[in-house]
């Protein structure tokens, strides 16, 4: 069962608007940030103070002049006005999580932390998009018919990327320079390679970046190309997540909630539906391509309906799925969770 904390936050959701700033704990303030259109309105920015009168700001969001505006002020009325943020930490490589971080870094000389992994897929994301000829092969072995490949691949191809590097990188289990507080990374790879929650374990607080959000699944394997399969990834943290069931989750959007381990279950059963109808495709036609898999698959806006990035993240997710289905690791998966008592939808319909 999902508790929303917050009135506030909850009405703004349902209504579509960009709620108020609220204090969560002692020392921690949530700081909601506008978003790039065409993304998510918002994204929860959140100030916590330490113990020597410094505030570390998790997730600076969206590169946008009144976002820096909205820090900057908020950081006056804790007392540090014409200061800097203590440390910049984020929760993964997005940019309306991380966007700001290079401006109030080169601003007021504050360190971005981040897991090493997620410095490490912006490089390897930005060399995959600039090689069009490694893409194109790549949705080539896909499936992708030639008369929709140019259409794939411009969208694929037609976003640039900027690399932010980190001053200090975090690994799973570390304590952040955060003095007077025991502030610890876990990381949860599978939204980002490096995806971190920040476990605030005085407070009982996790910051849950977009591992876990209360109404949204978050997408999984979003940050372009990726060795492993993000997928079985997210999953198996899906499972991590559940053992701080008696924390607050502090998510990167929408409001704040209790209930973490049920909401883990409610996601891990989305995506293994998801599995589950992939199966019952290969066990018809083991060979198929991503392409042929996804063409019978149901989808929301139905196959025909989709196209641009809609199309591009149907392709993923479906290749994600047959990999983790021909790899074996879903059985691994369903025993963790059980099997979704939703059926696969009958082929060829």
């Amino acid at each position: 069962m999902i508790i929303p904390m917050s009135a506030e936050e909850h009405s703004a959701h349902r209504d579509r608007r960009i709620p108020a700033a609220e204090r969560v704990a002692e020392g921690v303030w949530t700081l909601p940030l506008r978003n790039h259109p065409g993304h998510m309105s918002f994204t929860f920015s959140y100030l916590v103070e330490d113990a020597e009168g410094g505030v570390h700001v998790i997730d600076p969001g969206w590169d946008l002049d009144e976002n820096l505006e909205a820090i900057r002020a908020a950081l006056a009325r804790t007392g540090r006005r014409g200061r800097g943020p203590a440390s910049i930490i984020v929760t993964h490589l997005h940019p309306d999580h991380m966007g700001l971080a290079e401006r109030l870094r080169s601003g007021h000389g504050s360190p971005v932390v981040l897991h090493r992994w997620d410095e490490e897929a912006q490089r390897e994301s930005a060399h995959w998009l600039a090689d069009a000829g490694r893409v194109r092969a790549d949705l080539v072995a896909w499936g992708v018919p030639s008369e929709r490949l140019e259409e794939v691949l411009g969208y694929v191809t037609g976003t640039p990327r900027v690399v932010i590097p980190a001053d200090l990188h975090l690994e799973d289990g570390d304590l952040l320079p955060v003095p007077g507080r025991r502030l610890r990374a876990v990381h949860t790879p599978g939204h980002t390679p490096g995806h971190l929650c920040l476990l605030e374990e005085d407070q009982r607080l996790l910051f849950t970046g977009d591992h876990l959000l209360p109404v949204v699944t978050p997408g999984v394997g979003a940050a372009g190309h990726s060795a492993e399969n993000p997928l079985r990834l997210y999953l198996d943290n899906l499972l991590t997540v559940r053992a701080y069931d008696d924390c607050q989750s502090l998510p990167g959007h929408e409001f704040r909630y209790r209930g973490i381990a049920a909401r883990a279950a409610g996601i891990a059963a989305r995506h293994l539906r998801r599995t589950v109808e992939v199966e019952a495709v290969l066990a018809v036609d083991p060979g198929a391509t991503t392409w042929a898999v996804a063409s019978r698959l149901s989808w929301s806006r139905g196959w025909a309906g989709l196209t641009r990035h809609y199309l591009v993240s149907a392709l993923r997710q479906t290749a994600m799925h047959a990999d983790l289905v021909r790899s074996g690791a879903h059985l691994d998966a369903l025993e963790a969770w059980g099997r979704p008592p939703v059926g696969p939808r009958p082929l060829g319909t």
